[in-house]
């Protein structure tokens, strides 16, 4: 009876004996080697393309430039000719709408531009390339005969941006930007998101035009936003922000509170939850963002949102 592995991201698994490896990917690319010769072979699961464009310090695996290094050092260690091994390449999809489409990285294709540069430097044949799209895909692997079967996964939009968002935050804290004019509020939240060792702060903007900016720049995984911000608003901004780039969004303002007109817009507009500032307490009670806003936080990280339409200025 064949032996069977399941990769997650990360992982690799080389076989000289029969085994199935299997895995599951969304953006992340997977290589299969495989030696027709010697019956031998492997496969990788990595999410991002180069280890020194960040990521929170993952693991080696994880990325694109060390897992095929690798994955085909350990084949050549074992006995393998890089003329006898044969590649294919698996995943690259475009499961969620993401940053790129307002100018930034598509992980997605950055994986395969990756793989297929690295193939070629290391002199290796790729006999089929099954990458890109906007579908999932789950692999199984058959070392001892050769073949590669490929399931498309059949998931709603829906579902398929929260397995992205999963797959996203595998191995590091979910990341928050701060938007708030006050640089006293902006200092007592960090300090309190901070106190909870489990969530990071990659920045904060004084308002939406620099959140933008530092949307494009750092591409959080939630935002922490307020209402009341000079130049334009936290709820145009959302509305904005939720038509071109959807982003997980906690709203944190003293005129949104429960049942109130302006809490039902921001939850329209596409806010996952809503907190009121003055329930915080933050010049007082240093526990109570991480008691009330820390776990909304963490909640919407990771909740997939999706694209709002436009509404009329009457919706105002």
């Amino acid at each position: 009876m064949n032996k069977s592995v399941f990769l997650l991201p990360g992982e690799a698994h080389f076989a000289k004996e029969p085994t199935v490896i299997s895995t599951l990917l969304g953006s992340c690319i997977a290589l299969v080697i495989h030696d027709a010769k010697r019956k031998w072979g492997g496969m990788n699961h990595y999410m991002l393309p180069e280890s020194d464009q960040g990521g929170g310090g993952l693991a080696p695996g994880k990325y694109g430039d060390k897992a095929i290094a690798n994955l085909l050092k350990v084949a050549l260690m074992a006995g393998c000719r890089i003329e006898d091994l044969r590649g294919r390449l698996y995943g690259g999809a475009r499961v969620v709408g993401h940053l790129a489409s307002v100018g930034s990285m598509d992980i997605g294709n950055r994986n395969i531009e990756i793989a297929d540069r690295l193939c070629r430097d290391h002199s290796l044949r790729i006999t089929e390339r099954q990458v890109g799209g906007t579908t999932g895909r789950k692999l199984f692997f058959d070392v001892a005969t050769g073949e590669v079967r490929v399931n498309l996964i059949n998931q709603s939009e829906q579902n398929q941006a929260a397995a992205q968002r999963q797959e996203r935050l595998q191995g590091r804290l979910p990341r928050v930007l701060i938007v708030d004019d006050s640089s006293t509020v902006r200092r007592l939240l960090r300090n309190g998101i901070e106190l909870s060792k489990s969530l990071e702060i990659c920045g904060e903007a004084e308002n939406p035009y620099e959140a933008r900016e530092l949307v494009l720049e750092l591409d959080p995984d939630v935002l922490c936003l307020d209402i009341i911000m000079p130049r334009m608003d936290g709820l145009t901004f959302l509305r904005k922000i939720m038509q071109y780039k959807p982003i997980p969004t906690v709203v944190v303002s003293t005129i949104a509170k429960e049942g109130s007109a302006m809490r039902r817009k921001v939850m329209e507009a596409g806010a996952v939850d809503v907190v009121d500032k003055e329930e915080l307490n933050l010049y007082r009670d240093s526990e109570a963002v991480q008691r009330s806003l820390v776990p909304k936080l963490l909640r919407a990280a990771r909740t997939a949102v999706q694209v709002r339409q436009a509404e009329s200025a009457s919706g105002a």
